[in-house]
């Protein structure tokens, strides 16, 4: 039983998370690129919000000034979705807390 409600109170807080960051890339990206906010979760980030290189170093910085953290190049690399963006933000996140 301890175990059910441990695991849902770690869903919980990854879920808390997750929609931290993903509402923290979201505003980010509205800086950069008003409107592109609303794009799709799965969709293609730098080709469905049209930024090139410069605007994607662009919304890393606004996104690391905004959580007060340094993302690898790895991470960013390794994204090419707002989902995968913010997954690995937590994954970040969480391998420091």
């Amino acid at each position: 039983m301890n175990s059910t409600a441990n695991n849902g109170v770690e869903r919980d807080g990854h879920s808390d998370l997750t929609a931290s960051v993903e509402a923290t890339v979201r505003e980010a990206l509205a800086v950069i690129r008003p409107g592109a906010a609303a794009l799709g979760g799965d969709e293609d980030l730098a080709q469905a919000a049209d930024l090139d290189s410069a605007e994607v170093m662009d919304l890393i910085m606004e996104i690391e000034d905004r959580l007060d953290l340094s993302i690898p190049v790895e991470t960013t690399a390794q994204a090419r979705s707002i989902n995968e963006l913010c997954a690995g933000i937590v994954r970040l996140k969480r391998s420091l807390s």
